[in-house]
């Protein structure tokens, strides 16, 4: 991939002509990459499309995910074969060197920092990467935060869990295991939180909040129950098989202070609050390499430990 400082160019900019995001991973991430490319959709007044190729992979090398963002009433298309054709040509190295088409880029993160210069992608544009840090939209936020915001279901179980999160002063606590614990690969790169990371979290959160109520949202529910303790209220939120994933990220919005995991679900889950004296308090590790710089990951107001 053209891997060019774009900030650089001393061409005259074009005007955005076709903005393509390549979509992958879990809604977490999905939600990142559907962030940086909503804002520079409106940046340049140009259609948003989404490459929605790697949901048809199962090639074994990654965690199979769903195509989880049509929960949410957004402004995109899906990417044709015929829009996606230039860019699959301009990945091969021999073309890019022999025919440098400076009407397509393939825009490739190369770190996971904040890049500023790919806030500045004209013409025809694909952006591969996740894209993890809020200073990609934090001009647009409120419409992020508007377009991944919807009334939860009438389902009993989550009206159950919304009614006790309003009355409360709740915290919600996200334990992450799944395939950090199960896939080797996601587990060498991530591994999972452990109990002391909540358990301090909790502890903070009991200094911090004035009476507060833990909700604990899991993919391991059992897990949790097993090994998690505090000597406030504690509810263990589970809403059944038969509800999708996302509506447990919507309840995690609507709690008031948030202990999140190394995960852009529950990232995602205390982002979506947007009440200025939430308390959010993130893990100091998010992946098992120290040298992997997250400082743009975690927004300035939250805590970490």
């Amino acid at each position: 991939a053209d891997r060019s400082p774009i900030g650089h160019e001393r061409e005259q900019p074009v005007r955005a002509m076709q903005l393509i995001v390549n979509v992958k991973g879990g809604l977490g991430n999905q939600m990142f990459q559907y962030a940086l490319g909503r804002k520079l959709a409106l940046a340049n007044g140009t259609p948003l499309f989404l490459d929605l190729s790697f949901y048809d992979l199962n090639d074994g090398a990654h965690t199979q995910r769903p195509f989880e963002l049509d929960a949410f009433a957004l402004e995109y298309s899906p990417a044709t074969p015929e829009m996606l054709r230039p860019f699959q040509r301009l990945r091969s190295s021999r073309i890019q060197r022999m025919m440098p088409w400076r009407s397509h880029r393939i825009v490739t993160e190369t770190g996971f920092g904040f890049d500023p210069a790919v806030l500045q992608a004209t013409g025809n544009v694909y952006l591969d990467g996740h894209w993890q840090s809020e200073k990609y939209f934090d001009d647009v936020s409120a419409t992020i935060r508007r377009e991944f915001t919807y009334p939860l279901d009438a389902h009993p179980r989550i009206q159950e869990a919304l009614d006790a999160i309003t009355r409360t002063n709740a915290v919600s606590v996200h334990v992450r295991r799944g395939d950090y614990i199960t896939s080797d690969s996601a587990n060498a790169v991530h591994g999972a939180c452990g109990v002391d990371h909540y358990e301090r979290a909790m502890d903070l959160m009991l200094q911090q909040v004035n009476e507060p109520e833990f909700f604990v949202f899991s993919d391991d529910l059992q897990w949790a129950r097993d090994h998690l303790r505090s000597k406030a209220p504690m509810h263990f939120v589970d809403l059944g098989d038969d509800v999708r994933a996302h509506n447990d990220m919507q309840l995690m919005s609507r709690c008031k202070h948030h202990i999140i995991a190394n995960s852009s679900f529950s990232w995602w889950g205390a982002w979506l609050n947007a009440s200025v004296d939430k308390v959010v308090v993130a893990p100091k590790a998010w992946f098992r390499d120290p040298a992997i710089d997250t400082k743009d990951l975690i927004p300035t107001a939250w805590e970490r430990m």
